[in-house]
């Protein structure tokens, strides 16, 4: 995604430089990742990090960048004087929020510009960026390119020198990556350790351009039939979809997820916390390959699994009380999928619902540990994760675990907040009377990395990139073995040794994931 968003624009140029392509490194902020900074100012898991990395199996979200992100406020909901001078000298309409995106966003003011342009469309930028995904799929590269930005750069750092002192960041030769077409290939490619096996996402449903709805410019009918595109003419299957995400998409509601300082910018209150709509019940049926009978609709393709990340709590009661509890009911297990949260240490959605007015900076479950907003899984979310054979995904941003004004700059930014949303988890799954002795403990085959490298997050300090993973699992390894020691920590019972708690750390790490594509790939 860094990549595409940086040479969108100028597709011509660079293919004239052999760098329009996913392995071209846009080279880094090196200082910011060196202090762990917000991921807007270096790449977190580029192709060439992730490689160099040691993965070998990752989810790549196809995002069309929502225009709200870069647009001005159409109303000013403030009565503070400076807020209201900030929101009016950064309106799309004046220089300085350009300014704003190109440092924050690291994207090009070409970029910024189409994007703020009438002529930006989502549909098509999905079809752009699924194009530029795919164009290296499957081959073997000798070696990447690095693209250094501003002038002042290239006049005087040696891309070459940098790639020496910093390999591991900017090089890679003779690697690849494949998008599996099929379960045949998906299987032949998770075998080899010298291929990385690329799941396609997709990152909010906006993406099909449902934003033409409300303005007559779309009809539903044109929403279907792009489904049907991407399930019958695009060559490799979309895993899943994360229905919802920062701002209305005329389907489903989304979760309050933007903090405070961010209202002065952007304004996600339409529809935000809000359920499904006509239009939105219709799709994601359709996604799952179902009638209106939630009978499984050969002529609706394979099934689009949906990502529950960033949908409300009224929308996700819905989706499980309408759509997945029936299912399951009669045989039909559609797995639940939180691809990059924290826990919240609610109990229900309902809890969640009836505490949307709490949804401040900091506001967190009663014991302190974790942020308590919706976008994060509550207990009941975990239920139906562990019932549906779902899968969820740890998010490394630090304000989504829990991170606080107050300990910011703690030792628990660390390993230790890492920990205890697992743990959080895992003791929800262990504490839930509705789940059987056997379900509860397969909570700790539905964990996997969710980390939303790339998603322009502040990452815990310790792991700010793909490249920190290994001593990432080292210290889970050794949290956890200090944990089992407690004769009170049931979720632990069932680890004897070290070994075991390797093999549940390289559970987490891999094999989850892995079992889980394999059990659900479509094609």
């Amino acid at each position: 995604m860094r990549a595409h968003l940086h040479m969108q624009q100028r597709k011509e140029v660079y293919e004239k430089k052999d760098e329009f392509s996913p392995w071209t490194v846009i080279s880094s902020n090196r200082a910011g990742y060196v202090k762990g900074k917000m991921g807007a100012s270096y790449s977190q898991c580029d192709l060439v990090k992730t490689w160099n990395g040691n993965v070998r199996l990752t989810f790549n979200s196809l995002y069309p960048l929502e225009r709200q992100f870069v647009l001005g406020l159409d109303k000013l909901n403030t009565s503070d004087l400076l807020n209201i001078s900030i929101g009016v000298c950064t309106h799309d309409k004046l220089p300085l929020r350009d300014l704003i995106q190109m440092f924050y966003m690291r994207i090009p003011k070409q970029t910024v510009d189409y994007v703020q342009s009438k002529n930006y469309d989502y549909w098509n930028s999905l079809n752009r960026e699924f194009e530029f995904v795919l164009m290296d799929s499957g081959k073997m590269i000798e070696s990447n390119k690095i693209h250094t930005t501003g002038v002042l750069r290239r006049l005087f750092e040696s891309e070459k020198k940098r790639a020496s002192k910093f390999s591991n960041e900017l090089w890679v030769e003779n690697a690849r990556y494949l998008i599996p077409d099929s379960k045949n290939t998906l299987e032949k490619s998770l075998q080899k350790e010298d291929e990385i096996t690329m799941i396609l996402t997709i990152e909010g449903s906006h993406a099909l351009g449902t934003d033409l709805l409300e303005k007559g410019k779309i009809s539903i009918d044109e929403i279907s039939s792009r489904i049907q595109i991407i399930k019958n003419d695009w060559t490799v299957p979309v895993f899943f979809i994360t229905f919802s995400h920062h701002f209305n998409n005329n389907l489903c509601g989304h979760a309050h997820s933007i903090p405070d300082k961010g209202k002065i910018l952007l304004n996600q209150g339409n529809n935000m916390n809000k359920g499904f709509t006509d239009h939105g019940t219709r799709v994601v049926l359709e996604l799952l390959g179902l009638d209106k009978n939630l009978q499984k609709d050969p002529k609706l393709g394979y099934r689009i699994l949906i990502d529950v990340k960033h949908m409300s709590a009224c929308g996700r009661q819905e989706y499980y009380d309408q759509i997945i509890k029936p299912c399951l009911a009669k045989g039909d297990k559609i797995p639940v999928i939180a691809s990059h949260c924290g826990f919240s240490g609610i109990k229900t959605l309902q809890n969640h619902i009836d505490f949307f007015h709490k949804e401040k900076d900091d506001y967190s479950d009663v014991s302190k540990k974790f942020n308590a907003w919706n976008i994060n899984v509550c207990e009941e979310d975990i239920e139906m994760i562990v019932k549906t054979d779902g899968l969820f995904g740890l998010s490394f941003d630090q304000r989504i675990l829990g991170i606080t004004k107050e300990n910011k700059k703690s030792k628990r930014n660390g390993i230790e907040l890492l920990w205890d949303n697992i743990e959080g988890i895992a003791k929800s799954a262990y504490a839930n009377p509705d789940l059987s002795e056997e379900e509860k403990s397969k909570i700790w085959k539905c964990m996997t990395l969710g980390t939303d490298f790339e998603g322009l997050i502040d990452p815990i300090d310790h792991y700010p990139t793909v490249l920190e993973f290994e001593i990432f699992s080292n210290n889970l390894v050794f949290k956890i073995e200090q944990a089992r020691k407690d004769p009170e920590a049931k979720h632990l019972a069932h680890l004897k040794s070290r070994e075991d708690t390797e093999a549940l750390v390289d559970d987490f790490c891999y094999n989850n994931a892995e079992a889980f594509v394999r059990a659900n790939y479509p094609r």
